[in-house]
This record gives C-alpha cells, sequence and structure tokens, in this order.
C-alpha cells in the first residue's frame, strides 16, 4: 500500500512538473514574438493519438509493448497533461470558429469522460466486492425475478400457517413497492444505496415489534431477499454505469482524432504549409 501511494506520488509530482515546463516553455515562447499554435496543436494531436492508442493496445495483448496496467497509468497521466496542452493551444481563451469549438467541445466530453472514468476505476471494484457475489448484467434481471418469487413464497406460506397475519398486508403496501421499483441510478451510483432501502428498513424495524414469532421468521427471511435486492439493484447500477461510460469516452476519443486530424490539414493548407 505504501508502495502503490509513494508511486502516485511520484507520478502526480512528475505531471505537474511537466505541465509546468510546457506553460512555462510557451510562455517564453510567446514572448519572443514566436507563433505557438501550431507546434503546441502538433503536440496536442501526437498527444491524442498516443491516448487514442490505449485502447489498440488492449485490443493486441500479446504484442510485447509493456502491460496494460503501465499503459493504463501512462494514459491518465498523458490525458491530464493533454488538458494543459488543450489550454496552451487555444490560448486560455474560448475558440470562436464553428469548427474549433465543435472541436473544444468534443475535447471536453473526451477529458470529462476520462475523469469519471478514473473515478469508477478506483473505487467500483472495491463498491462492487463489498457487494458480495457478482453477478453478470445480463443475469441480474432473472436473479432479481427469482428475488421476487421467494419473497412471494415466504409470504404465502406465512399467510397459510397463520390466519389474519398482518405480514400481507405489509407485504402490500411496503414491500411489494420496493421489489417492482426499478433502481434508483443516481443514489446507488453517488451513495451506493437508494433512498428507498433505509426507509424500508425502519419499516421492517418497526414491524417487527407487531408480528410474533412465526411472522417473524418469515418476515426476517424476506428481509434477507431484500437486502440481496438492494445489493442487485446497487450492481446493475454500476455495471449500467460502466457500459455506458464506454460507449461514450471510446467514440468521443476516436471522433475527437478524426476532427483533430481533419483540423490539422485545414490548417496546414490555409497557411500554406507542407503537410
Amino acid at each position: 500500500m505504501r508502495a502503490l501511494t509513494r508511486r502516485r506520488t511520484i507520478n502526480v509530482c512528475l505531471t505537474l512538473l511537466v505541465a509546468f515546463v510546457l506553460i512555462g516553455a510557451a510562455w517564453i515562447v510567446k514572448n519572443t514574438l514566436v507563433e505557438t499554435h501550431f507546434l503546441t496543436g502538433w503536440f496536442f494531436f501526437v498527444t491524442i493519438i498516443f491516448l487514442a492508442a490505449y485502447n489498440l493496445r488492449k485490443a493486441f495483448p500479446f504484442l510485447p509493448l509493456g502491460t496494460s496496467a503501465q499503459w493504463l497509468q501512462v494514459h491518465i497521466y498523458a490525458g491530464l497533461l493533454s488538458f494543459v496542452l488543450f489550454l496552451i493551444h487555444i490560448d486560455y481563451e474560448l475558440p470562436n470558429g464553428f469548427l474549433e469549438s465543435f472541436l473544444a467541445s468534443v475535447y471536453l466530453v473526451v477529458f470529462g469522460s476520462g475523469l469519471v472514468g478514473l473515478y469508477m476505476s478506483r473505487t467500483f471494484p472495491k463498491r462492487l466486492t463489498d457487494l458480495g457475489e457478482e453477478v453478470i448484467f445480463e443475469q441480474i434481471p432473472v436473479v432479481r425475478n427469482n428475488i421476487q418469487t421467494d419473497v412471494e413464497d415466504a409470504i404465502l406460506e406465512c399467510t397459510e400457517e397463520i390466519h389474519n397475519s398482518e405480514i400481507p398486508m405489509f407485504y402490500r403496501n411496503e414491500i411489494y413497492p420496493f421489489i417492482m421499483r426499478r433502481p434508483d441510478r443516481w443514489s446507488h451510483f453517488v451513495y451506493g444505496y437508494s433512498r428507498y432501502w433505509r426507509p424500508l428498513q425502519k419499516k421492517l424495524s418497526d414491524a417487527k415489534r407487531l408480528f410474533d414469532e412465526e411472522e417473524l421468521n418469515a418476515l426476517a427471511k424476506v428481509e434477507i431477499r431484500l437486502s440481496r435486492k438492494h445489493q442487485l439493484d446497487t450492481q446493475e447500477t454500476l455495471q449500467f454505469a460502466l457500459k455506458v461510460w464506454l460507449f461514450i469516452h471510446i467514440p468521443a476519443t476516436y471522433s475527437l482524432l478524426t476532427f483533430t486530424a481533419l483540423h490539422v490539414v485545414l490548417v496546414q493548407v490555409w497557411s500554406g504549409g507542407a503537410l
């Protein structure tokens, strides 16, 4: 753990050092009345190519080009440095052309989604581990239906054994709405639990004072399955977020790469430079 913390500290310090060097060098060059947009633009373009290459590296893991973990570390810090290059290239001002504004918007989507991906990669594995056995995303609805069936069977069994039980009414008013409710994605994503789960837990706790021993046994079985349903909702939310992130970050990265290449060509053509 200490080695990991030390490595991250060193990487962050090196990244900050490189960022300050880039900012300082750009300031010095600009004050010598030398045009910096071409140079910073090419640096930015090469950086985007390198960042996009990480996905290609994952597609060919057998190539002797370093481990995926090493590439990820470089990808993260190069991505952070790309934001510095972006600010230097636009001279810390909002772009005013259509293509420039579009490129800036796409880049910010890529960079922002990259930060979200960094957060998820650092927090989601532990959160998923804490939720118990992980269920494949496509199988979660099946497992959730099985939980609903188990709860209904436990309620029905209790009703058959205990006449005039209050459990069925409690199930209809409190438990059934929770079972049928779709995951509260925002609460699960940010806080790790549904805003409906804790109120239900309190109602379950309060209801225990009203039931006899047999009803409490049935309620205990139900509560275990409700807890598992809540865990599944969190798992589904986290896995869904990972899938959505991939459909945003990767296509946006290749869109940025494509339009940046177009931007480079147009700049070179209009400036009379050679490609």
